[in-house]
């Protein structure tokens, strides 16, 4: 699970709050960007339960969560996509517009969140790596090592 549990219930629950529509869950589906889906793509994308489409977070959260880093979605949807008959065909200039509408409360409740952050917190996110570290640490330079040595430092001796 590339997002943190936690901190998704917490963006969702702040939002809430707010007295903002917030929708926990559901499949994301991320595509190479920028660029609009076929009508085709759209019609495969919700076929396979996708709840969401977007050009971001992939590789981010499968990256940070390898980093154990607590990593979460603040989704703000733009458009339908070219899947809802009702809807008109989604422009750049309507995505941005509903974007920028939608800047002041992704940053509200960011700041809200990170404010009611208790110190002591870690995130579900704290031991990924445990056991994803497959190469056999002899086979690590130790340039590397010590490199990586504020995310694999746990699990594996730093270089000297």
């Amino acid at each position: 699970d590339p997002f943190c549990a936690d901190l998704s219930a917490r963006l969702v629950e702040t939002g809430a709050a707010l007295g903002k529509t917030m929708h926990a869950g559901g499949a994301y589906i991320s595509m190479e960007g920028p660029l609009f889906s076929t009508r085709a793509e759209s019609h495969l994308y919700r076929s396979w339960g996708a709840s969401i489409i977007g050009m971001t977070a992939i590789p981010e959260a499968k990256l940070a969560r390898e980093a154990e880093m607590a990593y979460a979605m603040l989704a703000t949807a733009t458009d339908y996509d070219v899947w809802h008959e009702s809807e008109e065909d989604v422009s750049a200039d309507a995505v941005v517009q509903t974007l920028l509408k939608n800047v002041d409360t992704a940053k509200q409740i960011v700041s809200q969140v990170i404010e009611e952050l208790p110190a002591d917190w870690v995130s579900s996110a704290k031991g990924a790596l445990a056991m994803a570290i497959v190469t056999d640490p002899s086979k690590i330079p130790l340039k590397l090592r010590h490199d990586l040595a504020p995310i694999i430092g746990d699990y594996i001796e730093p270089a000297e």
